[in-house]
């Protein structure tokens, strides 16, 4: 009953995160079409950038993406290298206490399964 609840809300989370993106759109193509007049940006050294205010609006939106995106990258990079360092170190430690168990057991390393004298 538990895990059929839980389906449900997250069936429900879905649904409700497209309607958020399909409003998002529709606003977006909204804002789009209501500014297609042509704007002016006054760039460095006396260059100028003539084009619809709504492309110079997604530009400046798409090159903010990508700063926040490069902002992270060096940390997440980070991350990804401290996980891989720990995962090693989990993997050898864990080997010591393998061949450990296997002593203990006696069957040095033998599968329990295996059929036939142990040599």
């Amino acid at each position: 009953m538990r895990f059929r609840n839980a389906t449900l809300a997250i069936t429900r989370m879905k649904l409700v995160a497209w309607i958020i993106r399909i409003v998002l759109f529709a606003l977006l193509f909204v804002l789009a079409l209501r500014n297609t007049a042509d704007a002016s940006l006054q760039l460095f050294f006396n260059a100028v950038w003539r084009a619809p205010l709504i492309l110079i609006l997604f530009v400046a939106f798409g090159l903010g993406a990508v700063a926040a995106l490069a902002s992270i990258a060096p940390g997440l990079m980070r991350q990804r290298m401290e996980v891989a360092r720990l995962r090693r170190a989990l993997g050898e430690a864990q080997k010591p206490l393998a061949a450990a168990a296997a002593d203990r057991d006696g069957s040095k390393g033998v599968p329990y399964n295996v059929v036939g004298p142990k040599v």
